[in-house]
């Protein structure tokens, strides 16, 4: 604080200038005289303000320095007495709020790794690009950004161009396709040699549920069609159940790929008993939910869809799983003010 007093006596300093007799005189030794005791002034005020910066904000030194001596030589009284008051407003800044406050928890929202949007403009995006009628050039392209696109839509959209009259497209997308159906065999090679190494109930129920993942995976990502998929969904189920069989309590996660599993293979009924275990063992209900409403459709229950699409209205999901929900619940009426807000013409 010593520097803060003696940059405010600086400050009287050049005050008392404007009625020292050395103002009204007019020559030379006079001029110097108030050149020099402003020119210290403005150095003390300064050297004051410049103790008083961030360590951040004091290089370079030199710099800094001339840049607050200037701020108070240039506008005399005025630039010192500012800078000054700057300081002193910080230096008095209440703290004790501060320190004294008491972080509030928030509830975080509900989040499933399974509810992720896929880019779907993207997906048309890329559909008109691989049309027949595009260059070849742009359809190439088009074909290689589906790498970074999810398999389940990615997959459906390469098997369409195994047909395709361009050579350099067609065997580009059976590539695409190969090399993601030649990683999951793999994988499934590894877990089924881990499988016969397994000597305890946990590594074989671990090996058994990986391997029933695995296979769903080649349901999932549309890799297996035909007889072949409800082969593929066979064998999952059959890893399901030894994995179940093994004695060891089942998890909600083996739960619910049970149930996805039934209801591809159309066993509805043994589907939600299974749905409804993984909810009893702690699966997200919004996982669950659109699964059980899809049963419920089929089944013509339009009472219970309705109770199911009201669960899952608070939640975030899906774009294309919010407008099934919002016609459900008639959330998208344009009666509703909160939809007005999409509609700018109105």
């Amino acid at each position: 604080m010593g520097a803060l007093k003696w940059s405010w006596a600086a400050v009287l300093l050049e005050i008392s200038l404007f009625w020292s007799p050395h103002m009204q005189g007019h020559s030379l030794g006079a001029f110097v005289t108030v050149l020099a005791l402003h020119t210290l002034a403005s150095a003390i005020v300064a050297s004051g303000s410049f103790v008083f910066q961030p360590k951040r904000f004091r290089r370079p030194r030199l710099m800094v320095w001339l840049l607050l001596f200037s701020f108070a030589f240039i506008a005399p009284v005025f630039g010192a007495t500012g800078m000054l008051l700057i300081i002193r407003g910080t230096l008095k800044r209440d703290t004790s709020a501060m320190a004294m406050a008491i972080p509030v928890s928030v509830e975080l929202p509900e989040y499933d790794v399974q509810t992720k949007d896929a880019n779907r403009s993207g997906q048309g995006a890329i559909r008109s690009r691989l049309g027949s009628n595009v260059p070849g050039n742009i359809r190439m392209q088009s074909l290689l950004t589906l790498q970074a696109v999810p398999n389940r839509v990615s997959n459906p959209i390469l098997e369409g161009l195994l047909g395709d009259s361009t050579d350099d497209v067609r065997l580009v997308a059976f590539g695409m396709l190969d090399a993601e159906e030649k990683k999951l065999n793999s994988l499934i090679q590894r877990e089924r040699k881990l499988l016969e190494e397994a000597d305890n109930a946990e590594r074989r129920f671990n090996c058994f549920r990986q391997l029933a993942e695995l296979h769903w995976e080649l349901i999932y990502a549309s890799l297996a069609q035909g007889e072949l998929r409800d082969h593929i969904l066979g064998l999952a189920a059959g890893y399901v159940d030894a994995a179940l069989n093994e004695g060891l309590p089942a998890t909600a996660a083996l739960s619910f790929l049970r149930g996805r599993i039934l209801l591809a293979q159309g066993n509805a009924d043994a589907a939600k008993t299974a749905l409804e275990e993984s909810l009893a063992l702690g699966q997200p209900l919004i996982s669950v939910i659109p699964y059980l409403a899809e049963m419920a459709f089929k089944r013509r229950d339009f009472v219970q869809v309705r109770k199911y699409m009201d669960q899952l209205a608070p939640f975030n999901v899906a774009s294309r799983t919010r407008a099934i929900v919002d016609v459900w619940i008639g959330r998208d009426r344009v009666s509703n003010f909160s939809d007005r807000r999409f509609f700018p013409h109105i």
